[in-house]
């Protein structure tokens, strides 16, 4: 599989400039802004925004990348526009996720050939794309497979020992 970068820019200002703990950037080059202080604490106003398939920007310098997520966190979170940022780290993960473009492999299922074997991870197929929610219900989906799986082969074992 083919693998896409993903760039994250941290930034700390001096207040808090967000009630909701993230909010989504439709048709921005950075795709989501998280509220750390959720996290944190209330008084650390940590921001991170985050850029999947971040082909376009990955070359950038770090002062061009943390000022286009400025831009855009001042033109979707008003508060963000008197606030000062105090600190500004940019985080580049070059191969940080696979692509789902049309000609790569398909997913593979939770089930595989080998029986009791079971996967899962964001990468395998649960309809959604490769992202931590992903992970979860792929998780979910295999602790089900093996709680099925165990549950047929103790009636077999029952059987047998009923014969």
């Amino acid at each position: 599989m083919t693998s896409k970068p993903i760039v994250t820019v941290n930034l700390w200002y001096d207040r808090a400039v967000m009630e909701d703990v993230f909010v989504g950037l439709p048709g921005r080059a950075m795709q989501w802004v998280f509220d750390k202080s959720a996290v944190f604490g209330n008084g650390a106003a940590h921001l991170s925004l985050v850029s999947s398939g971040a082909e376009e920007i990955l070359s950038r310098s770090n002062e061009a990348i943390v000022a286009l997520a400025w831009d855009e966190l001042r033109s979707a979170v008003p508060a963000a526009n008197g606030a000062t940022v105090r600190r500004a780290v940019v985080v580049r993960e070059r191969r940080a996720t696979f692509s789902l473009a049309p000609g790569q492999p398909p997913r593979p299922a939770t089930a595989t050939a080998v029986p009791g074997l079971f996967l899962a991870g964001d990468w395998i197929d649960t309809g959604l794309p490769a992202t931590i929610e992903s992970a979860v219900l792929s998780g979910h989906r295999a602790a089900a497979a093996v709680r099925a799986y165990l549950h047929s082969s103790d009636d077999r074992v029952t059987e047998k020992q009923r014969n």
